[in-house]
C-alpha cells in the first residue's frame, strides 16, 4: 500500500519551484497514476484549509488525504519538521496552524520546537524531522528533544534521503518514513513513495500498527486470507501452521527440522491443489541435471519447418514393384490369334487398359475434406448469436455449404475418374479370362507394363526423395534464458533439434537406435540412387520391414534432441555448483505458481547477490498475493522481507519447541504454550547469519540509532 506523508501542492517559499503548484485534476489524475493511497498535503510553514478540502473531495474513493505542513525548526541547528493529523482533526488543525504561524510568512517562520509541539499537543499527531543526509536535518540533541516533548514515541518517524528505505519499518525504537517531497507534478508517479506491508485504512489504525498494537496486526493479517498447513519435522509430529500469501520464513536452530517441514508443507499445498515451485539447495546439482533433461522437449517438427512425411512412410509401407509384360506373352497371343473365328470377332479381346494416373491434387481434396469435416463439427458447437446476428449467420451457413458442396464434388470427381479407370480395365481383363478360357487362345495383352513401370519407380523414387530431404533439414536452436551470472550476463539453455547425422549420440534418441536409424537413412539413401535395378524391391521391403520393426512411422523418430548452457554470444559454459544454484533458483522465482517453497537459497551464494537479486523477486512474489515459503539461515531473506509469518524452531534440554510470529508486533509465541513468548528481533539478530547488519545496518536499510 503506498503512502506519502510528505507532498506538496503549492509553491509556498521563494525557494520553491513552480511544479508544485497542482490543479485539482491534475492532482487526480497523479494521484490515480502512482496508485497512493494516502497522501498528507505539507506545505512549507502554511495550511491552505481551502485548497486541503477541494483536493480531498476530488479523490473520494480513490486516495485518502490527511492534513498535515512542514514547518522550518529553529533549534541546536535548523531543520524542517512534518507534522500530520487525522482528517477528522482538519479544523482543529487549522486553527492551530493559524495560531501558530500568526504574525509570519512561510519565509520568515523560524519556530520553537516546544512551540511547535505545545500548539498541536491537544490534537492526534505525528511527528517527521528531516534525518541524516535529508537537509535541512534534525540534529541528535533536537532529535532527543522531539521524543521527550512528544512522550509518545510511536508518533515520531524519521526522514531520510535514501530511498531505498521503503514503508515504514517496524524497528524495536524508531520508524523511518520517506515521503516523494514532490517537485514537479507533471511527474510525480515517478517519486519513491514508502509502500506499507500491511495496508491500514485509517489514520488511527496507522498509529496502532507504529505502537505494533497486537490486536491490529492480527486483524490486518487476517484480511491476507491465510490457510492452515500441516507441518511435518518428522513423520510423527503433526503442527498445524498458518501460511500467507506472502512471505513466510521458517528459521532457527541446525537439525531441528526445517528442511523437512518445509517439503511436507510442499507436499500438502500439492495435494490441496495449488501449483507449486520448490528450490532445496542440496539437491540443486540434481537438479540443475533434470534443467538439462531433454525428456520435457518435444519433438516439433513445425519448429524445424518440416512436414512429418507419414504419408510418405505409408506409401513406401505398401509400394509394390509393376514390371513391364514379358515378350513371350505377345508371342503367345500372336500365334494363337487364328485359333478361333469367333474370338476374331470379339474387338475387346484387342484392347489395352486404360492408363490412369492419379490429378496432382487428388491428395489435397481428399484431406481437405477431412478438415473441413472436422472444423464444422467444431463449428456447430459455437452459440453464434452470442456474436453475430440471424442474418449473418444465414450468410455464414450459406458459404460453409457452398464451401462443403465444392469440396465434394472435387473429391467425387476425382473418385469417379479412380474408380473408372479401375472397373474399366477390370472388365476388359475379365472378357479376355472368359474369352481365352473358351476359344483355346491368348489374348493380346492389355498393357506393356512400361510406362506404369516407370511411373511406380519415379513415385518411389518421389517418396524417398522427400524423405531424405527431411532428414537433411537443418538444425532447429532455441535459446531460453534461466538467469544471469556476474561477469558472465545473461545464461541460456540452448535446446538443440537436429536430424540425425554422424555427430548424434546416442542420449539425443530415447527411446531410439541410432544404429536403426543410420540403417534407415543408408536404405532411403541407396533406393534413391537405385530405383530403377532389377532387384531394388528386395531393399524396399527391407527398409519397410525395418521401419515396421522399431516404430518408425515418420520423421519425428529421426530428430535428436540435446541441450546446452550457453553464454549470450553462444559459446557453450559449464557453471560450478555454486552457479547452477543461482542459476536455478532464479528460473524457479521466475516461473508461475501459486506457492514457491525454498530450502536454504543463499547456501553457496554471497550476501550482496541475496539482497540485490533474489530478495527482490521474493518481495516481487508477495505482492503478486503468491505463497513463499523460505527456510533460511540469511537476515536478508528472513528479515528484509518483513514476513508476514515467521516460523522459529528451537531443540534445548532435548526438547523441540515451535514458535510463530512476525516482525509487526515483534512477537514469537509458542505453539504449545501461549505463554512461552520471545521477542521476533532478539531471536532473528542471533539465530540468523547477518542478523545484526540486516537489523541496525545504518542509514542504508532500517536507519537505526542502535550501535
Amino acid at each position: 500500500m503506498k503512502i506519502d506523508l510528505h507532498c506538496h501542492t503549492r509553491k509556498a517559499k521563494k525557494g520553491d519551484g513552480k511544479g508544485r503548484n497542482v490543479t485539482p485534476e491534475l492532482f487526480k489524475e497523479k494521484i490515480e497514476l502512482a496508485d497512493v493511497k494516502i497522501v498528507a498535503i505539507t506545505n512549507h510553514n502554511m495550511f491552505d484549509y481551502d485548497q486541503y478540502i477541494e483536493l480531498r473531495d476530488v479523490v473520494v474513493g480513490i486516495c485518502q488525504v490527511w492534513p498535515g505542513v512542514e514547518i522550518d525548526i529553529d533549534g541546536e541547528s535548523r531543520y524542517h519538521l512534518i507534522v500530520v493529523t487525522k482528517p477528522d482533526e482538519v479544523l482543529n488543525f487549522n486553527s492551530c496552524c493559524k495560531k501558530l504561524f500568526s504574525g509570519t510568512t512561510p519565509d520568515t517562520c523560524f519556530m520553537k520546537l516546544k512551540d511547535v509541539c505545545d500548539v498541536f499537543a491537544e490534537i492526534d499527531a505525528i511527528y517527521i524531522p528531516h534525518f541524516h543526509d535529508k537537509k535541512p536535518a534534525i540534529s541528535e540533541a533536537d532529535k532527543e528533544q522531539l521524543y521527550s516533548l512528544v512522550k509518545d514515541s510511536a508518533r515520531v518517524f524519521i526522514e531520510p534521503r535514501n530511498h531505498r528505505t521503503l514503508g515504514v519499518l517496524a524497528n524495536k525504537e524508531m520508524s523511518v518514513l520517506i515521503g516523494s517531497d514532490v517537485q514537479d507534478w507533471s511527474v510525480y508517479e515517478t517519486s519513491t513513495f514508502a509502500d506499507l506491508r500491511l495496508p491500514v485504512a485509517s489514520f488511527s489504525e496507522f498509529l496502532l500498527l507504529a505502537k505494533r498494537d497486537k490486536s491490529v496486526v492480527e486483524t490486518l493479517l487476517s484480511k491476507k486470507s491465510p490457510i492452515t498447513v500441516i507441518g511435518k519435522p518428522h513423520s510423527s509430529v503433526n503442527l498445524p501452521l498458518m501460511l500467507y500469501p506472502d512471505v513466510n520464513i521458517i528459521f532457527g536452530q541446525k537439525g531441528t527440522g526445517k528442511t523437512e517441514i518445509l517439503k511436507s508443507m510442499y507436499e500438502a499445498m500439492l495435494g490441496a491443489g495449488k501449483s507449486c515451485k520448490k528450490y532445496i539447495a542440496s539437491e540443486r546439482s540434481e537438479g540443475f541435471s533434470s534443467l538439462l533433461s531433454i525428456q520435457d522437449m518435444e519433438v516439433s517438427l513445425e519448429k524445424m519447418g518440416i512436414g512429418s512425411c507419414e504419408d510418405e512412410f505409408s506409401e513406401m509401407a505398401k509400394w509394390n514393384d509393376s514390371n513391364p509384360t514379358l515378350f513371350s506373352n505377345y508371342l503367345d497371343w500372336y500365334q494363337t490369334r487364328g485359333n478361333s473365328n469367333n474370338k476374331k470377332r470379339m474387338k475387346i479381346t484387342e484392347a489395352i487398359h486404360h492408363f490412369y494416373r492419379k490429378p496432382d491434387k487428388f491428395d489435397i481434396h481428399q484431406k481437405d475434406k477431412e478438415r473441413f469435416s472436422q472444423a464444422f463439427e467444431k463449428l456447430k458447437k459455437i452459440e453464434w448469436n452470442e456474436y453475430v446476428s440471424e442474418e449473418e449467420i444465414q450468410l455464414l451457413e450459406q458459404l460453409l455449404i457452398s464451401l462443403r458442396d465444392s469440396i465434394v464434388e472435387k473429391r467425387k470427381n476425382d473418385l469417379i475418374d479412380k474408380y473408372s479407370s479401375e472397373l474399366t480395365n477390370i472388365t476388359i481383363d475379365k472378357i479376355k479370362a472368359l474369352a481365352d478360357k473358351n476359344s483355346d487362345t491368348i489374348s493380346r495383352p492389355s498393357t506393356a507394363g512400361l510406362k506404369g513401370f516407370a511411373l511406380n519407380r519415379i513415385e518411389l523414387f518421389r517418396i524417398v526423395s522427400k524423405i531424405l530431404d527431411g532428414i537433411n533439414s537443418p538444425e532447429y536452436n532455441e535459446c531460453i534464458r534461466i538467469g544471469s551470472l556476474e561477469g558472465k550476463g545473461d545464461i541460456f539453455i540452448n535446446c538443440k533439434y537436429r536430424m540425425i547425422c554422424a555427430e548424434e549420440r546416442r542420449t539425443n534418441y530415447p527411446g531410439q537406435s541410432i544404429k536403426v536409424l543410420r540403417e534407415i537413412v543408408r536404405l532411403l539413401e541407396y533406393i534413391k540412387q537405385h530405383v530403377f535395378d532389377f532387384d531394388i524391391a528386395t531393399h524396399v521391403e527391407n527398409l519397410v520391414t525395418l521401419c515396421e520393426e522399431n516404430n518408425v512411422l515418420s520423421l519425428k523418430s529421426f530428430v535428436g534432441r540435446s541441450k546446452q548452457v550457453i553464454t549470450a554470444d553462444g559459446v557453450g559454459y559449464s557453471p560450478s555448483n555454486g552457479e547452477q544454484g543461482i542459476l536455478l533458483l532464479e528460473q524457479v522465482l521466475h516461473e508461475d505458481a501459486d506457492a514457491y517453497f525454498l530450502d536454504e537459497p543463499e547456501l553457496g551464494m554471497g550476501n550482496s547477490y541475496i539482497d540485490t537479486d533474489i530478495r527482490p523477486l521474493i518481495c516481487n512474489l508477495a505482492k503478486q498475493r503468491k505463497f513463499v515459503v523460505v527456510a533460511t539461515h540469511n537476515a536478508n531473506i528472513a528479515v528484509r522481507t518483513l514476513p508476514y509469518m515467521s516460523i522459529y524452531r528451537t531443540h534445548e534440554n532435548g526438547e523441540y519447541k515451535t514458535y510463530i510470529g512476525n516482525p509487526f508486533d515483534n512477537q514469537l509465541v509458542c505453539i504449545d504454550n501461549p505463554e512461552d513468548i520471545k521477542s521476533w528481533t532478539e531471536e532473528s539478530m542471533h539465530s540468523l547469519e547477518g542478523g545484526y547488519d540486516a537489523f541496525y545496518e545504518r542509514r542504508d536499510i532500517y536507519e537505526s540509532r542502535n550501535n
